[in-house]
């Protein structure tokens, strides 16, 4: 039995998190959804993970809170970006629906049902439970000991802040709660952070150790929105040729939270698509999040997307956040600083679980990260299951059933044929 309480409150969850669940709160809270976890790494966690110490870990988090002083934070820090009766709401929610844990022919399967407002949570808080047990687990089967692994991912992330280091004007946000080695490490990897290159981290996406840290936190929406929208709006995407409900969730976005938190994330149906749609909104959002396809490619398509309209990429920003490294980032900075607002970038697993140990001769993995998700794959409308789809410039991280994948595709035209699938590392 794992004696450590891999979660301790409710705050220790992503800022796009709360965003969202404040949107959906206000909108949308008593709507029926489904989360399932994904396993996108050829590795069978039912063979590390005992299913009944996860369901364990899960129930655990079913008595805690969102701390009040985190509240408080929030509300001194960020006025009115968050309503009071939200934050009210917020300091007792308990999570008492958790996610069901099923083992069936040798694999593990894990999903929640409830009200949206109420199991959104989840996504997270199942990763970082999920991703602690198994490398707890794959230390022991190597025979390694934790103080030894610590050791070498404090090493591994200060190499890389003295990387970062030769180039003071390239920022980044620890992003790295969803997949972290543990919280533990999370918080002394971005200490660190603060004490080596103090001027170039800018922020966390984990609310707790924001608030905690006093760092700025970062985000705003992810793809669990987009394709909820599919759902909630499908009979409008029906009576048109063109889907319309990603627009729509922009629209109310920009209603609720004004000029804050307008970074577009526009790949659920591919980048090509969401750049169409950005259209409108470009002249008075911030700016654009990459995470799928090339990234290079992505920032060079923004920059003309931009100048096509008659809008100076050096008025908006661009944000990366997918699979980064430090060599990545130096390389993306160099490339893109001078012609458009690079923002910090989004640094997630290879800040937070790098470890080393991961290269073995007998073919074992040895600690390298998984590729793990938690998506919004249906929502009920009425009695009915509307089963979600995301696309993405990657078909590796494509989600849904042939019939409303495909049903997506006519509507956005997008041709995976144009895109290549590139193994999902983190």
């Amino acid at each position: 039995m794992v004696t450590e309480k891999i979660i301790q409150n409710l705050a220790d969850v992503d800022f796009y998190k709360l965003t969202m669940l404040q949107f959906i709160w206000f909108f949308f809270r008593n709507t029926q959804v489904i989360f399932r976890f994904n396993n996108r790494t050829d590795v069978n966690l039912a063979n590390y993970i005992d299913a009944d110490e996860l369901r364990r870990q899960l129930e655990r988090v079913r008595a805690l809170h969102f701390p009040k002083w985190c509240a408080r934070k929030l509300k001194t820090r960020y006025g009115t970006l968050f309503r009071d009766e939200f934050l009210k709401w917020l300091v007792e929610l308990q999570l008492t629906t958790i996610p069901n844990v099923v083992v069936q022919k040798g694999q593990m399967d894990i999903r929640v049902q409830g009200t949206w407002a109420e199991v959104m949570l989840w996504e997270t808080i199942t990763m970082c439970i999920v991703n602690r047990l198994y490398f707890l687990a794959k230390m022991n089967e190597l025979g390694l000991k934790e103080s030894d692994v610590l050791a070498e991912g404090h090493n591994r992330a200060l190499q890389k802040f003295l990387r970062l280091a030769s180039y003071p004007l390239l920022f980044f946000v620890d992003f790295g709660t969803r997949r972290r080695w543990s919280f533990a490490h999370q918080l002394a990897v971005v200490k660190l952070a603060m004490a080596t290159v103090p001027d170039q981290i800018k922020g966390t996406s984990n609310v707790y150790l924001g608030l905690k840290l006093d760092l700025p936190l970062i985000g705003t929406m992810a793809h669990e929105l987009t394709m909820a929208f599919q759902a909630l709006f499908w009979e409008m995407d029906e009576a048109n040729d063109r889907l319309q409900s990603q627009k729509k969730l922009w629209q109310m976005w920009q209603e609720f939270y004004g000029g804050k938190l307008t970074v577009a994330l526009p790949d659920t149906y591919g980048n090509d698509f969401g750049l169409e749609d950005f259209a409108e909104f470009a002249a008075t959002w911030m700016g654009q999040r990459h995470d799928s396809g090339e990234p290079i490619n992505f920032g060079e398509k923004v920059i003309a997307f931009y100048q096509r309209l008659q809008i100076d990429p050096k008025t908006k920003l661009l944000v990366f956040s997918d699979g980064l490294t430090d060599e990545s980032m130096i390389e993306l900075w160099i490339h893109f600083h001078e012609r458009i607002v690079v923002a910090p970038f989004g640094w997630g697993t290879h800040l937070t679980n790098d470890m080393g140990f991961d290269r073995w001769s007998d073919g074992n993995r040895g600690l390298k990260p998984l590729s793990i998700v938690m998506k919004l794959v249906g929502v009920f409308i009425g009695d009915v299951i509307y089963w979600t789809v995301k696309l993405s410039d990657n078909p590796a991280k494509a989600t849904g059933p042939r019939d409303k994948v495909e049903r997506i595709m006519r509507k956005t035209s997008y041709d995976p044929s144009v895109h290549l699938a590139v193994e999902c590392v983190v």
